[in-house]
């Protein structure tokens, strides 16, 4: 049995170890061979894996990584015209959505089986299934179509992520994935926790772990940096945790043990936090190279906060982190999701207020704004719900332009916003960072900066975002990349 694991291409083909993938291989028994196929490095990458199965289509399995949008969008017609192509092949998709959205999923006939959250256990179970006669239905956190039902094997616990071994670089081309970025010029990501301690009601982390958080212990983390540092010649490492500054004395050791090292590292936190940590803390994750923190702000209006249950994050305390960020030299990346469907204006209202605040007291803090889209989740999802919401019952549903505008979070087509409210966030958002392009995106030469910023200043002072047609003509012919597009 041959298994050929797939990483769909994403919005932008980012140069990011696909980690999803890699993990999963941990959980590869021996005797069973593999391969991963990049769609985000490989040019051919279709061709690549079907070569792979046209070599054996019956003792092949396509295992196939999805997150919504983009890699939905790739990976959909491909694997029905594998399944035309060769019947027999076996497909299983996982990852966020299959896990999310496993009927719609598994009810696609180019899908044998779904895996439903942590993969690493449940394909080494599938393996054996597989190489034994077993019926793969049966087998924990699987889900299967069948007989116009859906059948779920028993529910799989979720477990350390360093149980499983260090992920197996080996078998990849890892200078490929040696990116530049602001950070430096080798970037590499690494993953070390599994899930959130959280359980904020609009969040996608929350669907699938609903507030578990199970860290790899700070050693293992420095080992693996280490690791990455001295084989591979990384200068700069991006978590991509859900929440990687969770633990205070975790983040410390992790600083620690990696000091020396000289590099510049990124991650994912939150406000209230990190607002409580040590002075100590925050000098020794400055030392150690911390540049930037991604925090999920969310809201300037105290109501949407309380609605979308921050667990009682004040907006007060997004202009105290601010500051305290810039005190010790790291730029924190506020994220917003703007438009919560009980009163989208005045939200979007006063958290592009809170922005202007936020610039004032901060000028190097980054900000990335979306438009609300609901999960299926208690709390906002039930008043988008009475206001007339749903979500599609199949793939030919989510692969409609709605659904992929929808996924993109930029134009969501949600009830509740009409398009003066998504112009609205919009126009300022074209002013803002063209008065202060991010500095996540490289390409961006130091003159046009100097352009954008000129141009902008009196509207920004005057508060006029209305309309801002010349710069959103300079920002497409300069291909301005905004915060969220630079892969975090």
């Amino acid at each position: 049995m041959h298994l050929v694991l797939v990483n769909p291409r994403a919005q932008k083909a980012h140069r990011r170890l696909p980690l999803s993938v890699l993990f999963l291989a941990r959980g590869i028994p021996a005797e069973v061979s593999w391969e991963i196929v990049d769609a985000n490095v490989t040019a051919d990458a279709q061709a690549r894996a079907e070569a792979a199965i046209a070599r054996d289509p019956a003792g092949t399995v396509v295992l196939v990584t999805v997150m919504p949008g983009p890699q939905l969008r790739w990976a959909t017609p491909w694997c029905r015209s594998l399944k035309r192509r060769w019947p027999a092949l076996r497909i299983v998709w996982g990852g966020y959505f299959p896990t999310v959205y496993t009927e719609a999923v598994a009810r696609d006939a180019a899908v044998d089986h779904v895996v439903i959250g942590q993969g690493e256990e449940t394909l080494a179970d599938l393996c054996h299934a597989w190489l034994s006669g077993a019926d793969p239905a049966d087998v924990a956190g699987v889900a299967t179509w069948r007989d116009g039902r859906l059948l779920k094997g028993p529910s799989r616990r979720y477990s350390f992520s360093w149980k499983h071994g260090r992920a197996p670089y080996e078998r990849l081309d890892m200078e490929t994935y040696a990116a530049p970025t602001f950070l430096g010029s080798r970037t590499f990501n690494h993953h070390s926790s599994v899930g959130c301690p959280f359980t904020c009601n609009f969040c996608a982390v929350v669907n699938m772990f609903e507030g578990r958080w199970l860290a790899d212990p700070a050693p293992r983390v420095v080992e693996t940096v280490r690791h990455l540092v001295e084989d591979y010649g990384a200068d700069a490492i991006e978590f991509h945790d859900n929440n990687f500054f969770a633990a205070e004395k975790r983040v410390a050791a992790v600083s620690e043990g990696i000091v020396d090292l000289g590099l510049r590292w990124w991650g994912e936190g939150r406000i209230d936090t990190m607002l409580g940590w040590s002075e100590e803390t925050w000098r020794i994750m400055a030392r150690s190279g911390l540049a930037m923190v991604f925090y999920g702000a969310e809201s300037g209006d105290p109501e949407a906060l309380d609605a979308m249950d921050k667990g009682g994050l004040q907006v007060q305390q997004t202009r105290e982190l601010n500051r305290l960020a810039r005190a010790h030299g790291v730029i924190p990346e506020f994220s917003f999701v703007l438009g919560n469907p009980a009163n989208p204006e005045r939200d979007i209202e006063r958290t592009l207020a809170l922005i202007g605040d936020l610039k004032d007291d901060n000028p190097a803090c980054e900000i990335i704004l979306y438009m609300y889209t609901p999960v299926p989740l208690p709390g906002m999802y039930d008043e988008a719900q009475a206001q007339g919401f749903s979500f599609p019952r199949d793939l030919d549903g989510w692969l409609s332009d709605e659904w992929l505008r929808y996924e993109d979070r930029r134009n969501p087509g949600t009830p509740w916003l009409d398009r003066r409210l998504i112009d609205r966030v919009y126009d300022f958002e074209a002013v803002l960072h063209a008065r202060w392009p991010s500095v996540s995106d490289r390409n961006l030469r130091r003159w046009q900066r100097g352009v954008l910023r000129a141009l902008s200043a009196p509207r920004y002072r005057l508060r006029r975002y209305g309309r801002p047609l010349e710069l959103k003509a300079l920002q497409r012919l300069w291909h301005y990349r905004r915060p969220e597009e630079m892969g975090f």
